[in-house]
């Protein structure tokens, strides 16, 4: 079947939709804890998609001249980088673990370890904190922000209920934190930050494109 493009505006405004939704589903979670089921799908289209591509509102970012870098921890965790799936099995990273449990006791030898680690430290461009940022690791799986999103929408998500699931997105369900099942929580904190850039988003726009808002108040950030 032939198909026409859409155009940038159209696209915008599914963007802030999509925004407004995922808004809507987070709020909606403080007391309907299964809207977490929404967000992860709203996640999934916005900044998720198995297609990079189709990630709407990194899409909408890029086309308008848009960036967030996601800033390293602060204290108490200041000397550590943010996290990257993949570094537990990375030799260079494993030494310099190593190194800091070697050095505890000599406090000259921990300073040295830390500073080394703290080097690693930097602003992480959002494509590739959601992309490569570790959001949950069950032995032995890294799991990034885009490959939570997207499982929880594709197996567990208001889009789709499937009559399996992996066998770490189940095991992830017994992982408790203050009441809360751990993977639920890095995905609600997850949508809090894209939430947050969606507003910034939508600010840029309207300052520099003089788009008109359907649903975000510009300032509000």
């Amino acid at each position: 079947m032939k198909k026409v493009n859409k155009t940038s505006e159209g696209r915008l405004r599914d963007c802030e939709s999509h925004l407004f939704f995922l808004w809507d589903a987070r709020r909606l979670c403080n007391e309907q804890r299964d809207r977490y089921k929404q967000v992860a799908a709203e996640l999934r289209v916005l900044v998720a998609d198995h297609n990079p591509k189709q990630r709407l509102l990194l899409s909408m970012m890029d086309e308008f001249g848009f960036s967030y870098d996601v800033q390293p921890p602060g204290p108490p965790l200041d000397k550590q980088p943010i996290p990257m799936v993949g570094w537990r099995n990375d030799p260079e990273h494993q030494a310099l673990t190593q190194q800091v449990q070697d050095a505890m006791g000599d406090p000259q030898k921990l300073q040295a370890a830390l500073a080394a680690q703290e080097a690693l430290r930097r602003p992480v461009p959002l494509p590739e904190y959601i992309e490569r940022g570790l959001a949950v690791f069950i032995s032995p799986y890294d799991y990034s922000y885009a490959r939570l999103a997207r499982d929880i929408a594709q197996q567990i998500g208001s889009g789709h209920e499937s009559s399996n699931v992996d066998v770490p997105l189940a095991q992830m369900g017994n992982i408790v934190i203050g009441g809360e099942e751990g993977h639920i929580v890095t995905l609600l904190n997850f949508a809090d930050l894209i939430l947050h850039v969606g507003q910034l988003f939508i600010g840029h726009m309207v300052e520099e494109f003089k788009y008109k808002p359907k649903y975000f108040s510009v300032g509000a950030a």
